[in-house]
């Protein structure tokens, strides 16, 4: 079975690391630390084991984050020139406390963390960590909420002094009621706030995978997250695939109009993650070009803070083949549509 044990040798001149400007939410708006609005243009990449198969390492997930760990200079400097100002990398308690993987240990796990990320920032990447822990758990999240916390805690701990990391604690929570996704969401916020101190920019996603929205429930959140900050800042999650849709029309746009579209501007929504292959059909390519040019034409210019998307190393709805490092016919679209010249991409 592949590990993720390796010795990798960072390149001259790369050891100092490179700081961007503080993200932080104005109204409805991701803007710099300048004021500047910033559009996050992102993509998901597997380069931290963060899952287990029935208890053990999954080999191709150990070879893919391996991939990523040893040529992560060179990947997030293609990444860069691709367009995408963001990249956000999965992690999981299960795997930080579980010493599986070859890594040795939360320390171990940390410092090959904080070799990625330093390596993503420095190359002028932001970086949104995220906890996938709540996917896994299903609606077991509700009493099991609080078990990622140590690790959230020495994770933000060790990127206190880099402003270009923010955090995603609760990967699509599902199985769970809006009732019980507020009450999780704010003892997360206050963990957060209260207990770390952290005052930067959390993503929340909503329930059901996030791909629900209500406004009444998002608007406690942020009231909740303003109460312990004096001001929200905080992004509102949504996630989307086909899931069975050949093209972004017709019902599928109005089902999208009436759920997200109408909140646009009104709310700080993001979408965090976004692809085109799910269980439900095959990858929809037409469904994605037409998703993509909506983004690009009617969201982000109506207030939409941006999209991430699924995913730059995990088949098959890959963003490179695995194989060449190609770009697939999905990541061409991507770059093409998402992130073109005439796309603003502001870093700072």
């Amino acid at each position: 079975m592949p590990t993720t044990t390796s010795t990798s040798t960072i390149p001259p001149k790369r050891h100092h690391v490179s700081l961007l400007p503080a993200l932080k939410i104005v109204g409805n708006t991701l803007e710099q630390a300048s004021g500047r609005r910033f559009v996050m243009r992102g993509v998901l990449i597997y380069a931290m084991p963060f899952y287990l198969d029935e208890g053990q390492p999954d080999g191709g997930l150990a070879s893919a984050t391996e991939t990523a760990y040893t040529q992560r200079w060179s990947m997030f400097a293609r990444i860069k020139s691709l367009g995408f100002n963001t990249v956000k990398i999965p992690v999981s308690s299960m795997v930080y406390s579980g010493d599986t993987y070859g890594l040795d240990g939360e320390g171990a796990y940390l410092a090959r963390l904080k070799a990625i990320v330093n390596a993503a920032t420095t190359e002028g990447l932001y970086v949104v960590l995220n906890w996938w822990d709540s996917l896994f758990e299903g609606a077991s999240v509700v009493s099991e909420y609080s078990d990622p916390f140590p690790m959230m805690k020495a994770v933000e701990e060790t990127f206190a002094d880099n402003p270009g990391v923010i955090y995603e604690p609760y990967n699509e929570p599902r199985e769970i009621t809006w009732a019980q996704w507020i009450v999780i969401s704010e003892k997360m916020l206050q963990y957060w706030r209260a207990d770390i101190g952290y005052r930067g920019v959390l993503i929340a996603d909503t329930q059901y995978w996030s791909w629900n929205f209500d406004p009444d429930y998002a608007r406690a959140l942020l009231n909740y997250d303003g109460a312990l900050l004096g001001t929200p800042n905080l992004l509102i999650a949504n996630h989307r695939y086909p899931n069975g849709n050949v093209c972004f029309c017709g019902a599928e746009r109005a089902t999208w109009d009436s759920l997200i579209g109408q909140y646009i501007g009104k709310f700080p929504l993001i979408g965090s993650e976004y692809g085109i292959n799910d269980e439900i059909g095959p990858p929809e390519l037409a469904w994605g070009q037409g998703f993509l040019t909506y983004l690009e034409d009617e969201a982000i210019p109506e207030g939409f803070n941006g999209a991430m998307m699924f995913v730059w190393n995990w088949a098959p709805s890959a963003i490179t083949d695995p194989t060449t490092g190609d770009l697939t016919a999905w990541g061409q679209m991507i770059v093409n549509t998402l992130n073109s010249p005439a796309s603003p991409t502001p870093t700072g």
